[in-house]
């Protein structure tokens, strides 16, 4: 009952961490801007984005939790592509962490009563086991938008790869949707087959 209770918790209050995170990063990210004219309606901008998320999770809004999210994820691209300049792994890696968020609050609403219901071992153990299937794939996804960029990059970089050629950027993007999808795709196809 205890480990039941503490992974329900846990469950929950992962994406919450995430966001926390993001928001104490993004922060930090405006606050070096120099120039406090463009500081404060990116801070402005951030600020909204929180309490957009604090409402929606409050309220249980998606819509709003979503439109905090964006604001959120826009706050930062505008900061460093106008501002500060890119930086494309820690840029990968907001935008990868932001995408997990939404994730993990999935699966946080899926399993999480799940465990609260005080299954038996058997069907705890079934769960348990689904739960470890969906963060193998959410973790692989995660990692594959981070690294078939950065990939694709030094390969354009290197010249392996033309590097201003249109069909190259469609190909390769083709190529990470087509990875992402199929990893979406991976459980629904299991359980037809099953």
């Amino acid at each position: 009952m205890a480990t039941s209770r503490l992974t329900s918790i846990a469950l929950r209050a992962a994406p919450s961490i995430i966001v926390a995170l993001l928001a104490v990063w993004l922060i930090v990210d405006v606050l070096s801007i120099p120039d406090p004219r463009r500081e404060v309606p990116l801070l402005s901008v951030a600020a909204a984005g929180v309490a957009l998320l604090l409402l929606g999770t409050r309220f249980h809004f998606r819509s709003t939790r979503t439109l905090g999210l964006v604001a959120i994820g826009a706050d930062y691209l505008s900061a460093r592509a106008l501002i500060l300049g890119v930086d494309l792994v820690a840029a990968l890696l907001f935008l990868s962490a932001l995408i997990v968020q939404v994730e993990l609050r999935v699966l946080a609403e899926r399993f999480a009563p799940l465990y609260e219901a005080d299954p038996g071992p058997d069907a705890q153990r079934r769960i348990r086991a689904a739960l470890g299937r969906a963060v193998l794939r959410l973790t692989v996804a995660a990692v594959l938008s981070v690294l078939v960029p950065i990939l694709a990059a030094d390969l354009a970089v290197a010249g392996v790869v033309p590097m201003t050629t249109i069909p190259t950027a469609i190909a390769l993007a083709a190529g990470l949707i087509a990875v992402v999808a199929l990893l979406a795709l991976v459980p629904s196809l299991e359980r037809r087959t099953a």
